[in-house]
């Protein structure tokens, strides 16, 4: 109720109501409306403490200020309650997640459902005229993506609500900067913090913040840095730097930090200083990261999803909170399962669950909070190992090399210490490069031979130095970008993937025909692609990378190789999505249409024979309370009747099916006549649908060898080499077929234009090939050839004859003439 009562329509009415009662009184200080003329939403609101509570705590800001504007006595009532303007958010979605929302009458964050733009500064004027003079109790302030001046927040937001205001958020803001107002504001306190003046009382004021985020906002550094880069007054790595540090001296607790994989284990530090082209390798590079980079501090499901998953996705942030447009709302009480809207992100369950508590797989050591790429590529998503920098290599990290000198002191050592704070028990710093020599001389170039453990299925994520992730291609949603940043998550919690979890657990025979047949056999292919593209891939398939461990990639069951090129064709992106070409087969969306319409006609067919069946046992039972007993044929076709097909569930009517069997265990001969008669009506029995008799089964088609073989053309995105394998189509019945099936194909002049797989060539193909024609042109020609050549040896033959015969009556005449 009181959400519909936030509505335009509602609005009017509660305005009207209001506007029409009783004027004010004449001191100003509230409308004084008798209850008589004040609706039920404002009796409720305002005289049920717990109901007005509970409404603000689960309403989001635009409905708060539009429950401001709905009448002047509402109006009057939230400005003398502080309580309703603890937690504000006043964020704006990225434009790459633009949904449609309702508009506030009094915020920027809204959508531009009206011509009227919003104007300069009008956030700031909002802040400044209407929420600091009445919300004297602000704890939580969200400016995500909005043109809030940074001199009006540190200047007068601020510091009015220094002893309150406990989170502060100004992700994406370009008006504020860090330089220039968010650290200038802090060192305030940070030298009220550090002046220690014997014998006297340093007055410091109470500073009330306990979390900022800032990623993305003004001179902030996205991408790793090195230590020179700090001494440049023209770089953003300075700024940045020196907000971990005094955050960390304040004890607030910032959304950017460094990360902690060693060396050149963590990719963003390796290939950043691959790309500078740097040699030394004891060169401190220091790799930036967003704490908040699984979610992006927005909490709750999109607007664009319209329903539940039905299973466990690891998108806590979605799945397992409850927010509006990225605003957390909740009471936060017992009852409740999710956190309160007075919760910043980082002390959620959704966060904590991802960075708290984690141990390598391996060897058992703590795994400290790291990048997004080492979190990703350093955790198998098949079965949710999580290893350390160390194990998830071909080579473990050699130890830092212990120096025992007088310069170790235990000064030295504390301060060493106080240096590394943000890796604890750490030997030396994770910026150095040379970390695989254990603290010697090793250049760079000789770790070429380190290489990872795990390795992507098919596809690979597209990861920027400045810690971005995008994937590309075709059919891919917003759903699988946050499907890829679910790491990582325990083992245990159903957050594995489901096909390899349905590899591991070994399913019965029945349900798992990759257990009982052979895939890589014809007679095995077509229950497994039913298995793969209905059962398992019932869904639409997802096109999210999965980064495998080597238990999981020598797992059988979720890949197969390319019969020309040997190149891994995964099930879950390439079968499923229907992109793999297979030899005497369809193309697959074409087999998955067909399967589709084959099992919709199965299931009407045992549909009906379900609703024949109760019909058949109505009459039946009929028939037997009025004659009393049935004959052995009666008793024999009722059985055959009775019968339901494979993987119906078999509960229908079942009282009627016991009673009606009980009754016909001992029939008679007593009536056989007529209940003759009484089965005449009987439809036909249509053959149950299964795996084993599907539609891929029953078909006329050449089967062929069954081999899998990559696309034709790469997707975009799919970074795999082009295959060079020849798949040749039916003209008739479009069936594949690979070059080992056609090594010697008819190559007539029709068969060329129009290719026949074998089956087909018999029926279509024979009547029109030329190959005989050709062949018996060929022959002639050849005999004409050859008949033309023995004319001309017959001809030189009798020329030679000629020549010989000149030759000897000219050598008898110069005989003669000489004698």
């Amino acid at each position: 109720m009181a959400l519909a009562a936030c509505k335009p329509s509602s609005h009017r009415r509660l305005h009207q109501t209001a506007d029409d009662a009783v004027p004010q009184s004449e001191d100003g200080g509230g409308a004084s409306i008798p209850d008589s003329r004040l609706s039920r939403l404002e009796t409720i609101i305002t005289t049920h403490q717990p109901v007005l509570e509970s409404l603000l705590l689960q309403l989001p800001t635009s409905a708060i200020l539009d429950l401001y504007h709905a009448s002047t006595y509402l109006r009057s009532f939230l400005q003398a309650c502080p309580t309703a303007w603890s937690a504000l958010s006043f964020r704006r979605l990225p434009s790459t997640r633009t949904t449609e929302r309702h508009p506030s009458p009094a915020s920027d964050s809204s959508s531009e459902v009206s011509t009227r733009s919003s104007k300069p500064y009008a956030l700031d004027q909002l802040l400044i005229s209407v929420i600091l003079p009445i919300g004297t109790c602000m704890r939580c302030l969200d400016l995500d993506q909005t043109a809030v001046s940074g001199h009006t927040l540190t200047s007068t937001v601020l510091p009015a609500r220094r002893e309150t205001l406990q989170h502060l958020s100004v992700r994406g803001c370009k008006n504020v900067s860090l330089k220039y107002h968010i650290l200038p504001y802090l060192n305030l306190f940070k030298l009220q913090r550090s002046i220690n003046v014997p014998g006297a009382r340093a007055r410091t004021d109470h500073l009330a913040l306990e979390s900022l985020y800032t990623f993305r906002c003004r001179h902030h550094r996205r991408r790793p840095y090195l230590t020179t880069s700090l001494l440049r007054r023209d770089s953003d790595s300075e700024p940045t730097h020196e907000l971990i540090k005094i955050c960390h001296s304040l004890g607030i607790w910032t959304d950017t930090a460094w990360c902690t994989s060693p060396g050149g284990r963590c990719f963003r530090r390796k290939d950043y200083f691959a790309g500078r082209g740097l040699n030394d390798a004891k060169s401190e590079v220091w790799v930036v990261f967003d704490r908040l980079w699984r979610s992006g501090n927005r909490i709750g499901r999109l607007s664009t999803q319209s329903h539940w998953p039905a299973a466990p996705r690891g998108q806590l942030w979605q799945d397992d909170d409850y927010g509006y447009e990225g605003e957390a709302l909740g009471t936060g009480d017992d009852m409740s399962a999710a956190p309160g809207k007075l919760t910043p992100t980082h002390l959620r369950e959704c966060h904590r669950k991802f960075v708290e508590g984690y141990k390598c797989h391996a060897c058992g050591s703590p795994i400290l909070e790291r990048c997004e790429q080492c979190s990703i590529r350093m955790h198998c998503m098949g079965c949710r190992k999580i290893l350390c920098a160390s194990c998830s290599y071909s080579k473990p990290l050699p130890l830092p090399k212990v120096v025992h000198s007088s310069a170790a002191s235990p000064k030295n050592i504390e301060s060493f210490n106080e240096s590394l704070w943000w890796v604890p028990d750490a030997r030396r710093s994770p910026n150095l490069m040379d970390q695989e020599s254990g603290g010697g001389n090793v250049s760079v170039a000789g770790q070429t031979d380190v290489t990872p453990t795990l390795e992507t299925c098919c596809m690979k994520p597209q990861f920027s130095v400045g810690g971005g992730i995008a994937l590309l291609g075709p059919g891919i949603s917003s759903d699988d970008g946050c499907h890829i940043r679910t790491a990582p998550l325990p083992q245990g919690q159903e957050f594995e993937d489901a096909e390899f979890a349905h590899l591991r657990k070994g399913l019965d025979a029945d349900s798992s025909p990759s257990k009982t047949l052979r895939i890589d056999l014809p007679e095995g292919h077509d229950p497994m692609l039913y298995w793969i593209l209905c059962e398992t891939g019932g869904g639409q398939p997802s096109m999210c990378p999965r980064n495998l461990c080597n238990d999981c990639v020598q797992l059988k069951g979720w890949k197969a190789s390319c019969q020309c090129c040997q190149q891994v064709i995964c099930f879950a992106h390439d079968l499923r999505g229907l992109k793999t070409r297979v030899c005497g087969y369809r193309d697959l969306p074409t087999e998955n249409q067909i399967m589709k319409e084959a099992m919709l006609g199965a299931a009407q067919e045992t549909l009906k024979l379900k609703q024949a069946q109760i019909k058949t046992m109505d009459r039946v039972t009929e028939y037997i309370q009025k004659h009393g007993t049935l004959d052995r044929q009666c008793e024999h076709e009722l059985a055959v009747v009775t019968e339901l097909p494979a993987g119906s569930d078999g509960d229908l009517r079942e009282e009627e099916e016991d009673e009606t069997a009980d009754e016909v265990r001992h029939p008679s001969a007593e009536g056989a006549d007529e209940s003759t008669h009484a089965f005449a009506f009987l439809p036909f029995k249509p053959t149950a649908f299964n795996w084993s008799n599907g539609p891929l089964n029953t078909r006329n088609l050449w089967r062929g060898c069954a081999s899998f073989i990559c696309p034709e053309y790469r997707s975009v995105g799919d970074l795999r080499r082009k295959c060079p394998a020849v798949v040749k189509k039916c003209s008739e019945c479009k069936v594949n077929v690979c070059a080992r099936c056609c090594e010697s194909p008819c190559d007539c002049a029709y068969c060329k234009d129009n290719f026949h797989c074998p089956n087909c060539f018999p029926k279509f193909g024979s009547e029109h090939c030329r190959k005989a024609e050709e062949l018996e042109q060929q022959r002639q020609e050849k005999e004409a050839e050859r008949q033309k050549k023995a004319r001309l040896q017959e001809e030189i033959e009798g020329a030679n004859k000629i020549a010989e015969q000149v030759g000897e009556f000219f050598a008898e005449e110069n005989v003669v003439s000489g004698s």
